[in-house]
């Protein structure tokens, strides 16, 4: 039995955590800024000299990125986040809301947050679709999980696998989420128990591996590199609560029956052709 739930801490899953100790080692900025040159004694004219600040702030803010880690999406902007061919969708594919979910299957909140995913699914069966990227996090075992389900995907069967897929890498210890990374070496009888074909699933899986790669492109541009993340129409959902989702959800879906667009073609006019394809750096104008 998964644990149904009304909201969640946003404490999601990283791409790249770096943790740094005590230490009297430079740090990354310490050593960007060291490393810009000083301005030359001669002296310049009042353009050679402007020139010359702007190249060096240009440095500085190069180097305020780097030690700050990636920027993050703007819950006030609307991103193009395209759906892949490889994408695995739930939901009509007319749906005038699409909701891009970002996850893994041994990922902890993704695994909490499952329930109300599909309570949001359950209210609006006519109207949202969520189209699957997958980010791997939890390196070897995360990456096979997402292979057999992209590769039932195409069987058919993705709804199926996703829901064994949560069922058999996770148990509940003591009222706690508990990952079993183990039971991936199962994951043919699992694909058998739901009549997948066997040959088929094996070529699949080998060409699953580009749509780890396209899912983290994507949505690398604008900015999400954790797990769970979730865009409603492209605008990113910070809280993680059924009312927030519901929210955002019948926000968007208000919007999109206000239109003249039709369903079918909503997503990819005024989503993807409109929205930012990338985050703003935090130094941007």
């Amino acid at each position: 039995m998964k644990p149904v739930i009304s909201a969640l801490p946003a404490l999601p899953c990283l791409v790249a955590l770096a943790v740094s100790g005590c230490t009297t080692t430079p740090s990354r900025l310490d050593r960007a800024t060291q490393a810009v040159p000083a301005p030359p004694t001669t002296t310049l004219d009042p353009d050679e000299r402007l020139a010359h600040i702007e190249r060096r702030l240009d440095k500085v803010i190069a180097a305020l990125d780097q030690a700050l880690g990636p920027a993050e999406p703007d819950p006030a902007s609307t991103y193009a986040v395209p759906v892949d061919p490889q994408d695995p969708i739930e939901g009509p594919r007319d749906a005038r809301v699409t909701i891009v979910e970002a996850y893994e299957f041994l990922c902890p909140y993704c695994y909490m947050v499952n329930p109300l995913v599909e309570q949001i699914r359950a209210k609006y069966p006519n109207d949202v679709r969520v189209v699957s990227k997958y980010l791997v996090i939890h390196g070897a075992p995360a990456m096979t999980a997402g292979t057999y389900a992209c590769a039932a995907a195409r069987q058919g069967r993705f709804t199926e696998m996703k829901t064994a897929l949560w069922n058999h890498l996770w148990k509940t210890d003591g009222g706690q989420p508990q990952a079993q990374p183990d039971q991936v070496a199962s994951l043919d009888a699992v694909a058998a128990s739901l009549g997948l074909d066997r040959d088929k699933l094996a070529r699949d899986r080998e060409e699953c591996q580009q749509w780890f790669a396209s899912s983290q492109r994507e949505l690398g541009a604008i900015g999400i590199h954790a797990t769970p993340s979730f865009l409603v129409n492209g605008r990113p959902l910070r809280e993680r609560s059924l009312a927030a989702f519901d929210r955002l959800v019948s926000e968007e879906l208000a919007r999109a029956n206000h239109s003249q667009v039709a369903a079918a073609d909503y997503y990819d006019r005024e989503i993807v052709a409109k929205g930012l394809k990338e985050v703003k750096s935090r130094f941007a104008d």
